[in-house]
C-alpha cells in the first residue's frame, strides 16, 4: 500500500534586526496636512532607505515649537535611532549614520534647537515663516514647502556630508568640533557658545575655532601617560591649561547603557554622547583631559551632565561628548 505524500511544510523565515545604514531626517514647523506632504517630498529626494519623522506645528499663528511637540518629535528619533544602536554588533558603526534636522524658522526656534542640542545637524526652512501677497504664510503652500525642502537638502548635502562628516569622523584630538562642549573653556566661557554659534548660524563652519584657538603640538615628554616614544600629536589645550586628547580606539569604553523606553530626558543624553553635528560617533567616544608633564587633578572643576560641578582628583579625567564627566584612575 503506497503512504500519502507528505507535506512539505514551509519555513517562515525569521525577521533580523534591520543593519541598513539610513539616515534619520527630523522636520518640524509644518501644520497639518502639510508635514506629511513634506515628508513626502523629502523621502522622494533622500531614498527609501531614510527614515523621515515629522511632526507637525500648530496651524495657527504664533509658537511653533511647544514643549509636548518638541519632546514628542525628540522621543520619536530617539527611540528609532538607539532601536537601530542596540541592532548592531560592536565593530559596526552607529545607525543611523547621520540625523539631520530641518526646521521652519519661528520666534521659539530656540526651544527646538536646545532640545536637540549639538547631536543633529539643523537646517532651517528658509522663506517657509515669510507671507505671500494674500497674507498666507508660505509653510501651508505646497510648492513652497518643496522648495524649501528641496533647498536644505541641498545644504545637508554640501555641507554636512561634503565637509562636516569628514572632520567628526576623523577622530583627530586636532579638531574642534569634537571637543567637549562645557568642559572645553576658552577665557571665562565653554565652548558651548562657540557651537551655539555654528548651529545659529552665526559662525561659519569653515572657521570654527574662536580667535587665538589652535591645537599645538605634544609629545611624550610632555604627555607622558598618554603619547608613546616618538609619537606627537596636534591637541587643543584649553585656557586652564587643560589637556584635551582623544581617546584611543582601543580604550573607548560606554558611558551608559542603551534603552529605548527610557525618559526623553535620558534619550537625548545618550544621543548627545554617541552623535556630534549630525554625525554617528564610536560609543564610548571621550577625550582624556589631563595636564601636561605628568601632573595630576587636584580638585580639578569640570561640568558634569549628571552630577553637575565634579572636582576630580585623579591622574585624568574621561569627557564624553555630552560632558559626562569619569575620573581616571
Amino acid at each position: 500500500m503506497i503512504g500519502k505524500p507528505k507535506l512539505k511544510q514551509r519555513q517562515i523565515p525569521v525577521g533580523l534586526p534591520s543593519t541598513t545604514e539610513a539616515d534619520l531626517f527630523l522636520l518640524a514647523g509644518l501644520p497639518p496636512p502639510m508635514h506629511t506632504r513634506g515628508g513626502e517630498f523629502l523621502r522622494s529626494l533622500t531614498g527609501l532607505s531614510a527614515k523621515i519623522i515629522a511632526e507637525p506645528s500648530s496651524g495657527y499663528e504664533g509658537p511653533l515649537y511647544r514643549q509636548r511637540t518638541v519632546e514628542t518629535l525628540l522621543r520619536a528619533g530617539a527611540q528609532f535611532a538607539i532601536r537601530r544602536l542596540k541592532n548592531r554588533s560592536s565593530d559596526q558603526a552607529a545607525r543611523p549614520r547621520r540625523i539631520v534636522l530641518f526646521y521652519v524658522p519661528a520666534e521659539d526656534e530656540q526651544r527646538l534647537l536646545e532640545a536637540f542640542d549639538f547631536f543633529v545637524f539643523p537646517v532651517p526652512l528658509r522663506g517657509l515663516d515669510t507671507y505671500d501677497e494674500s497674507g498666507t504664510q508660505r509653510r501651508r503652500n505646497l510648492e513652497q514647502c518643496e522648495h524649501a525642502i528641496r533647498k536644505a537638502v541641498d545644504v545637508y548635502k554640501n555641507e554636512l556630508v561634503g565637509l562636516i562628516q569628514r572632520r567628526i569622523e576623523s577622530r583627530k584630538s586636532s579638531e574642534l568640533l569634537l571637543l567637549p562642549p562645557a568642559n572645553f573653556k576658552v577665557s571665562d566661557q565653554s565652548l558651548k557658545q562657540t557651537f551655539c554659534e555654528l548651529t545659529r548660524r552665526v559662525r561659519a563652519w569653515e572657521n570654527a575655532a574662536p580667535e587665538g584657538i589652535v591645537p599645538e603640538i605634544f609629545d611624550r615628554d610632555m604627555l607622558p601617560d598618554f603619547l608613546d616614544h616618538q609619537e606627537h600629536q596636534a591637541i587643543f589645550r584649553d585656557s586652564r591649561k587643560v589637556v584635551f586628547p582623544c581617546a584611543r580606539p582601543t580604550e573607548l569604553h560606554a558611558a551608559q547603557d542603551l534603552d529605548h523606553q527610557a525618559e526623553a530626558s535620558i534619550l537625548r543624553e545618550v544621543l548627545r554622547s554617541m552623535y556630534r553635528f549630525g554625525t554617528s560617533l564610536p560609543q564610548g567616544f571621550h577625550h582624556d583631559a589631563q595636564f601636561g608633564g605628568g601632573r595630576h587633578f587636584n580638585q580639578m572643576s569640570f561640568d558634569c551632565s549628571r552630577n553637575g560641578r565634579y572636582l576630580v582628583t585623579a591622574s585624568h579625567a574621561n569627557i564624553y561628548p555630552n560632558d559626562f564627566v569619569r575620573p581616571g584612575p
